[in-house]
């Protein structure tokens, strides 16, 4: 009955936040001039990703390498809905355990497109998780909820394309502990790649 109470708690912060959260990205798109002409229709990014995951029952954390795609589909200058997929392997883990984490978010963008090539954008990603781990000849793997709030600048070079200098995000998961117990993962993704632009509005 108290686990039951925590998740419901748990889930009862998680909505509010993202309620805020697309609130405040549509106030600003709402209140933000549109500068017509600026923004291609779609985008398309290809990058590596760093995350540094820290479990919701250690102290410690792990280091993890992968990558992330996306496509975004601009509804303005300034408002985007985007889908993200990422793959991320656990590094220095015992030689016969293999472990990867793999998200799949999707959400609104904020990018703050000024007449040069400097584009930065704020994103409130939501979706879920996959887990899995192998030994030997067991596999195992769990699903999840996950989120990623940040933002990042892109550096246009040609009108089709672009480099994402850096994306910061705070990526929380929910994977449960061995014992069955929910627990939350804070992690931290840094990511860089590349972006290309097509179409126009």
């Amino acid at each position: 009955m108290v686990m039951d109470k925590a998740r419901e708690l748990s889930l009862v912060r998680c909505c509010k936040l993202v309620s805020a959260w697309t609130a405040l990205l549509c106030g600003l798109a709402g209140t933000a001039r549109a500068q017509q002409g600026m923004a291609p229709q779609f985008e398309g990014s290809a990058a590596y990703s760093y995350v540094r995951a820290y479990p919701g029952n250690s102290s410690g954390g792990f280091n993890l390498n992968g990558g992330s795609g996306s496509f975004t589909y601009n509804l303005t200058d300034r408002f985007s809905m985007l889908a993200e997929f990422g793959g991320y392997r656990f590094n220095s883990l015992p030689t016969a355990i293999g472990s990867t984490m793999y998200t799949y978010l999707f959400g609104p963008r904020i990018s703050f497109r000024k007449r040069s090539r400097v584009t930065p954008f704020a994103q409130g990603l939501f979706g879920g998780g996959r887990l899995n781990a192998s030994s030997g000849s067991v596999n195992a793997g769990e699903n999840g909820f996950a989120m990623a709030l940040g933002g990042g600048v892109d550096i246009g070079v040609h009108p089709h394309f672009a480099i994402r200098v850096v994306e910061a995000d705070y990526l929380l998961t929910r994977f449960a502990r061995v014992t069955g117990a929910s627990a939350t993962q804070n992690d931290l993704r840094i990511s860089s790649g590349i972006v290309f632009r097509f179409g126009s509005r």
